[in-house]
């Protein structure tokens, strides 16, 4: 039996790039703008939408027919409004925008979230035609939302859980007019149920707290805010409480629906709830006013026999707060346990409580090197430009061996230059993501073993780092001994990444950026040449350097560069602004008279392309030699 033997591609070609386009599950299309008819790329690969081949009436389907979700259409809007409102702007050039919205699926019954690329182009400042792609990113939705969900959620309850609770309390309150709205904090505690816990067992104990959590969710309205802030404590923010009568019967409501008694052989285990509750504004107006009147009230409520409520009231004043303490013996056990119990909840509270992205992240890598027993926790940073990755945070045990470049000296670059020679040839795609994971490195080849028994490193698991298309670094787990990495360290090393990629290390970019930027005006403001920054299309200021701002007896925003520097009506003749190209690198240089008509000063200018985002205006840097 003879078969036919598949002609392997040399290049780039049509059946490449089809079999890219399958396997990014991304379609092509492209767009009449005069005929208003969009039609796909042929052959057109698999896909979940219900656009069929194409659409004719493309913008009448899209806006009424519920093709793009309701909630998305303001997007769709904008593409529409920029594109036939701002033509002026795009004459030579082309219009890039990007998107994420919801599209229906073939189902009719679901839509699906995806990033569309869209390029535009123009005729007579007109929009002509448009090419785009779309690519299906609902399961990367689904799981951001799956993050999100853990992060704000108590998993036992599906309650809101401490940290967010607090946080979206406080900013209703915050949104409250004293003279006129009135609430209600209500701190809600179990009675008995660590008798129920010891007598059945953890696992009876958190079905009796899942309960009780239902019980709260359904007893109160969808617009109230409910979590759960402890282990057998809940807290419930009655909104818009207009009739006081109506909180009493709440109250007694759910303590008769949650009074109950449990057996376990001939002993009977009663089981109830206690609630305090104060009063906004008469209580208190903030977050912190109202929890320590309702907690006052709640000990009240134990003091008088539990299984009821009592409402604060000025005599509860002076009484002592709960003597139930929940502060451990060891603070360092209780972080441990609270990071173990719920990692991703862990890292957001250690991020709203700090404000500081590079606090969470080093005490971060600390809670991972204890909680998994490892000598060395690493974030590397990657630096495009010089295609290489650099230590920026780094956790060691007391066998851990540093590689920051302030630890080390120059005699371990070699070996260092080994180690990640090895790490970055293991990385491929597994379920948690792209990562590179050698559980026993004395079976790496042996011209690896010199730097690997100088760097102490028997064991690596490393997770890539992005954002969006852009690699922004690694996340690495080391052991000095070979040892395996079993799935929740592995699952654990991946939420992390996520969160570095999403969250922590877009703040870090930014201060980094803010500092760069401090540095470059820096070094600007110390040249003598002038120096300033143009919109082309304009020709106003967006940056002058020192040497321009002292000889301007004064400046304003709002004028072209010559009218503000030169008090001039007109653009400067010779203005090499003038003639730059839409996008090109050239260079112009020439001569001017504009700054004093005697000395023509040595002008140069070329086009800068800082601005990713098509909203921002075209840009030239000009040069002047000082005169």
């Amino acid at each position: 039996m003879s078969t036919t033997k598949r002609q392997i591609p040399t290049a780039f070609g049509d059946d490449v790039f089809s079999a890219l386009e399958n396997f990014d599950r991304r379609i092509y299309f492209r767009w009449d703008l005069r005929a208003d008819k969009l039609e796909l790329k042929q052959p057109i690969p698999n896909h979940s939408y219900d656009i069929g081949t194409g659409l004719l009436n493309a913008s009448t389907r899209l806006w009424h027919s519920g093709l793009i979700h309701p909630d998305d259409l303001h997007i769709f809007r904008y593409f529409l409004h920029k594109i036939y409102h701002s033509c002026s702007r795009y004459l030579g050039r082309t219009c890039n925008q990007t998107c994420k919205i919801r599209i229906r699926s073939h189902k009719k019954s679901d839509y699906l979230w995806s990033e569309i690329h869209i390029i535009t182009y123009f005729d007579d400042q007109q929009p002509v035609v448009a090419f785009g792609n779309i690519r299906n990113i609902q399961a990367q939705k689904l799981w951001q939302q799956r993050i999100e969900h853990e992060a704000f959620f108590d998993k036992l309850t599906g309650l809101l859980n401490k940290e967010t609770s607090r946080h979206r309390i406080s900013e209703y309150l915050d949104s409250l007019a004293t003279d006129t709205e009135q609430a209600g904090l209500l701190l809600i505690d179990a009675d008995g149920f660590k008798d129920i816990n010891d007598s059945f067992g953890h696992l009876f104990g958190d079905a009796v707290l899942a309960d009780m959590g239902s019980a709260i969710n359904h007893n109160f309205r969808q617009s109230d805010i409910k979590g759960r802030i402890g282990g057998d404590e809940f807290i419930v923010l009655f909104r818009n409480l207009n009739d006081l009568q109506i909180l009493h019967n709440r109250c007694q409501v759910l303590i008769q629906k949650l009074q109950r008694q449990y057996q376990n052989g001939t002993q009977t285990l009663p089981f109830s709830i206690s609630v305090g509750v104060s009063l906004y504004p008469e209580h208190g107006t903030d977050y912190a006013e109202l929890f320590k009147h309702a907690d006052r009230a709640l000990y009240e409520a134990k003091s008088k026999g539990k299984n009821q409520y009592v409402i604060y009231h000025n005599s509860l004043f002076n009484q002592a707060a709960s003597a139930k303490s929940r502060v451990p013996n060891d603070f360092e056990d209780l972080q441990q346990k609270a990071f173990k119990d719920n990692m991703i909840e862990f890292i957001f509270k250690l991020l709203y409580e700090t404000n500081s992205p590079d606090a969470t992240i080093t005490l971060s890598l600390s809670m991972f090197g204890k909680r998994f027993n490892l000598d060395r926790v690493a974030l590397d940073l990657f630096d495009s430009d010089v295609n290489q990755y650099t230590t920026a945070y780094e956790w060691l045990s007391p066998n851990g061996v540093s590689l920051k470049s302030a630890a080390h000296n120059t005699s371990l670059f070699s070996q260092i230059a080994q180690r990640n020679d090895l790490i970055l040839n293991r990385y491929k795609a597994t379920s948690y993501g792209v990562m590179s994971i050698y559980e026993d490195t004395t079976k790496a080849a042996s011209s690896y073993q010199p730097a690997l028994t100088a760097l102490h490193l028997g064991a690596f698991a490393h997770c890539m780092i992005t954002h969006g298309s852009d690699t922004l670094g690694c996340i690495g787990f080391e052991s000095r001994q070979p040892r395996p990495f079993d799935d929740e360290c592995l699952h654990a090393l991946s939420i992390f990444a996520v969160i570095l990629g999403n969250i922590l290390l877009t703040s870090y970019s930014d201060d980094k950026l803010r500092q760069q930027n401090s540095h470059l005006r820096d070094l600007l403001d110390h040249m003598q040449e002038m120096v300033y920054v143009v919109d082309k299309i304009t020709l106003m200021p967006l940056y002058f350097n020192q040497a321009i701002r002292q000889t301007l007896s004064e400046s304003s925003a709002g004028h072209p560069c010559y009218e503000l520097f030169h008090q001039r009506m007109t653009p400067c003749p010779d203005c090499p602004v003038q003639k730059l190209s839409g996008e090109g690198s050239e260079y112009i240089a020439c001569d001017l008279s504009n700054w004093d008509k005697e000395r023509p000063t040595t002008t140069r200018a070329c086009n800068l392309h800082w601005n990713k985002n098509e909203n921002d205006p075209p840009l030239a840097l000009v040069i002047q030699e000082p005169f």
